[in-house]
């Protein structure tokens, strides 16, 4: 491993230095975190269950509409509520989607992707759950590497928008999209002290999960490892595996540190 201070640390490694039987909740990205291939992996569901029961709570901190968040929260044994349109909502089941972000005008941010789809041969394609979205507006990624994405950033900040993408999709959004930020505030407003949570992610709209000095321990998949440019604060660790094996990597380390 390079000595780069941009490089994260090994998890294990950290985890035989920390003390993560302090940590009591883990907020996690969920494409290309919990997921495996694009979808929910049954190890996952399982560690997820274990970790709850051990008196971990886990968030979903995710890209995806607040529509399909409603569903995951509901669903996924153990999980109890999560956040949205990365960070724009938080998500309870049986009650109505509650802004963390201020209220956005998706009619001026699809006017936005279509103005690039016209000047600047953007191609981008609206997903197929905007219908659930009530924040920012997305776009299939579809194989974009990060020289286009950079391109069509480009454009979309001379049009007073913001764009960050994930592994699945591009976002246009009124403001610059902060997870980090939007989970804060809950933990603010349910007693949680940020010392105590562990954020784990993989793509660039997850950087607001690493920004240094916010939270106990930043985490990334070893997904991260390849995108570290883009991220203006890299994790403080990383994960040997990728995608869902990371997130289980990690589970497991913090049930052994609670002997679980």
């Amino acid at each position: 491993m390079s000595t780069d201070s941009r490089v994260p640390a090994p998890i294990s490694r950290v985890a035989a230095s920390e003390d993560l039987g302090r940590v009591s909740l883990v907020a996690t990205d969920v494409d290309g975190t919990l997921t495996r291939g694009g979808k929910l992996d049954p190890a996952v569901l399982a560690a997820i269950r274990r970790l709850t029961a051990a008196g971990v709570v886990v968030l979903p901190v995710s890209g995806r509409p607040a529509g399909e968040v409603q569903g995951l929260v509901r669903y996924v044994p153990g999980v109890t509520r999560g956040l949205a349109e990365n960070g724009l909502l938080e998500i309870v089941p049986d009650h109505a989607p509650r802004w963390l972000g201020r209220a956005t005008d998706r009619a001026r941010l699809r006017a936005a992707g279509e103005r690039m789809n016209l000047e600047f041969a953007a191609g981008l394609r609206v997903t197929g759950d905007d219908y659930c979205r009530l924040g920012d507006v997305a776009f299939e990624r579809e194989g974009r590497d990060e020289a286009e994405l950079l391109r069509l950033r480009g454009h979309a900040e001379a049009l007073g928008v913001h764009l960050v993408w994930s592994n699945v999709h591009v976002h246009l959004a009124e403001a610059v999209p902060d997870k980090g930020l939007a989970l804060l505030q809950l933990l603010h407003k349910r007693g949680v002290d940020p010392e105590q949570v562990v954020t784990i992610g993989d793509a660039p709209n997850d950087a607001g999960l690493f920004t240094a000095g916010r939270f106990g321990l930043t985490v990334g998949t070893a997904d991260v490892l390849a995108q570290l440019a883009y991220f203006p604060s890299p994790p403080r660790a990383v994960t040997t595996g990728g995608e869902a094996d990371g997130f289980i990597e990690l589970a497991e380390l913090l049930l052994a540190a609670r002997g679980g």
